[in-house]
């Protein structure tokens, strides 16, 4: 049971990205000073405990009231926080010292101290949220009262980015929220530069954040209220940012031309998830086919991923056969060159391997997501040719699709909308790492995982070359099959300023650091 819950909310993580769209709120769309900001999501918060909350597009819950020990500006680079100063101790990538800013507090008044945030990131680690699995095996010491050092026992390096936003680790609860972690649902208890109002929000309807006045820096409060508006509706939202009513949403395929040519309004739009076949069963406990390389490489030879990409996702998809994408580090342009379409050859393939006459590969997936379900059936149409037959077993529900992954009855399965986004080291370690949450049958590959080590030790210097060679052996040794990568698409009033995906990262940067000044 353990295993199901951790792994129906870290696949929350990336299925929160679907459920994105947004709705409204109001904007002054005044030239200068504070304004208003109003941002739609399609679903309400389980909760606005940073221990339980999934990452996403739900980031706009918690990026108002909840201030990280770090940040990741808009190059891609780590930049202050709480703390405004970090880096690694030593050269083996498992120490990672923070330095407290002279002063902070939380939004009562109390100062920040080193062991206030330790507390708050073992509190964190015990959550069910979907980060939390990163903190548990770290341990902390704290020198003096505003220096802390994290230790990690395996190598990790990007140790920084567990303290910002996009892994909630950094978002510090105070002491007085500690002591009363049910109110943590439904109050907040940090040292961001708003908190959060109960008496002007309703659950469920739209949340209200204020300025906080214990802030430490009063210039970066850039809005006099924060208002994020639940919308399920995502045409309704579309209709809501045409008339002003709301100031930025996510935004799907269907809707996104619906406001192409409107100078009010700016689409962003950036592959974020890969969306394919997780060959989970890579040993052949299932479909002993699938334990074979050559069958494997069949599979990925026998797709034509670019008219599958066309048809499924139009402008927002980009035709893919590696779980890296492009703008990301572990993306690779000779793994790339890997898999051109060719079912002649994949028939080959197949054929050397003993399945000449074909092979059955169980298959469950999401049927909620129309565009899971479109992508899929094109696979299974194509894999057809070649004598490999997908069954295909959908289930109208998240949940659904859980319990028939966990049953270990599918060899390979659909996650909507998938993996990614990330640095390579977080990108794969769920799926193909031995404890990872999508590695169902616990396999093991030594390339890989002989990769992974080398990353894991690389330094700033060698971690971009150790990066793509990660990615060449998953390729290489055809471990799973990608098909597209997918965009996030964001759609806000041209008047906001700020809104833009880091470069490397999947996450918009926080909302306190946009602007209409």
């Amino acid at each position: 049971m353990k295993r199901r819950t951790a792994l129906q909310v870290s696949i929350g993580v990336v299925a929160s990205l679907a459920l994105a769209a947004c709705g409204g709120g109001t904007t002054s769309g005044g030239s200068a000073g504070p304004v208003d900001l109003t941002i739609a999501l399609s679903s309400a918060p389980n909760s606005l405990d940073p221990a339980q909350i999934a990452v996403g597009p739900f980031l706009n819950y918690m990026d108002p009231a909840y201030a990280t020990l770090l940040t990741r500006k808009a190059d891609g680079t780590l930049g202050a926080g709480l703390a405004d100063k970090w880096g690694y101790v030593g050269k083996k990538n498992t120490k990672f010292e923070l330095h407290l800013r002279e002063g902070v507090k939380f939004a009562d008044g109390t100062p920040i101290t080193a062991p206030d945030v330790v507390k708050s990131l073992k509190y964190f680690a015990k959550g069910s949220g979907p980060a939390g699995a990163w903190f548990r095996p770290l341990t902390y010491s704290t020198p003096d009262s505003s220096t802390l050092v994290v230790s990690s026992p395996t190598p990790n390096p990007d140790m920084g980015a567990l303290f910002t936003p996009a892994f909630l680790g950094g978002a510090i609860i105070s002491p007085a929220g500690l002591k009363a972690p049910k109110k943590l649902a439904s109050a907040t208890f940090g040292a961001g530069p708003y908190v959060y109002s109960a008496q002007q929000s309703v659950s469920g309807d739209h949340y209200v954040y204020v300025p906080n006045k214990n802030f430490w820096d009063k210039s970066a409060v850039h809005f006099k209220k924060i208002t994020i508006r639940v919308m399920p509706n995502v045409n309704s939202q579309a209709q809501a940012l045409k008339s002003g009513q709301i100031d930025l949403m996510y935004g799907t395929p269907d809707v996104a031309p619906t406001v192409k040519g409107d100078k009010a309004i700016t689409t962003l739009q950036k592959p974020t998830t890969w969306a394919g076949l997780f060959l989970l069963d890579r040993e052949g406990t299932v479909v002993k086919g699938l334990g074979d390389e050559r069958v494997r490489k069949a599979l990925n030879f026998a797709i034509d991923r670019t008219a599958i990409t066309k048809a499924v996702y139009g402008d927002f998809g980009t035709p893919i056969s590696q779980p890296a994408m492009p703008g990301y580090d572990g993306y690779s342009p000779a793994a790339e060159k890997t898999y051109s379409y060719d079912p002649a050859k994949a028939r080959n393939l197949l054929k050397a391997a003993g399945y000449g006459q074909g092979l059955t590969i169980p298959v469950n997936y999401g049927s909620f997501d129309p565009s899971t379900t479109k992508m899929i059936q094109a696979v299974q149409d194509q894999l057809a040719q070649v004598g490999v037959k997908l069954k295909l077993r959908a289930a109208a529900n998240f949940g659904g699709w859980i319990n028939d992954l966990l049953s270990k009855k599918y060899a390979a399965t659909v996650l909507s909308p998938g993996m990614g986004g990330d640095a390579n080291f977080y990108a794969q370690q769920g799926a193909f790492t031995k404890t990872g949450i999508m590695n169902l049958f616990g396999v093991t590959d030594p390339d890989f995982d002989a990769a992974y080590a080398r990353l894991a030790k690389s330094d700033a210097k060698s971690g971009g070359a150790a990066a793509k060679d990660l990615t060449d052996v998953i390729v290489r040794k055809a471990l799973a099959l990608p098909v597209s990568a997918t965009d996030t698409i964001v759609m806000h009033n041209s008047k906001l300023r700020g809104v833009q995906f880091p470069e490397g990262g999947a996450q918009l940067t926080s909302n306190t650091m946009w602007t209409t000044r």
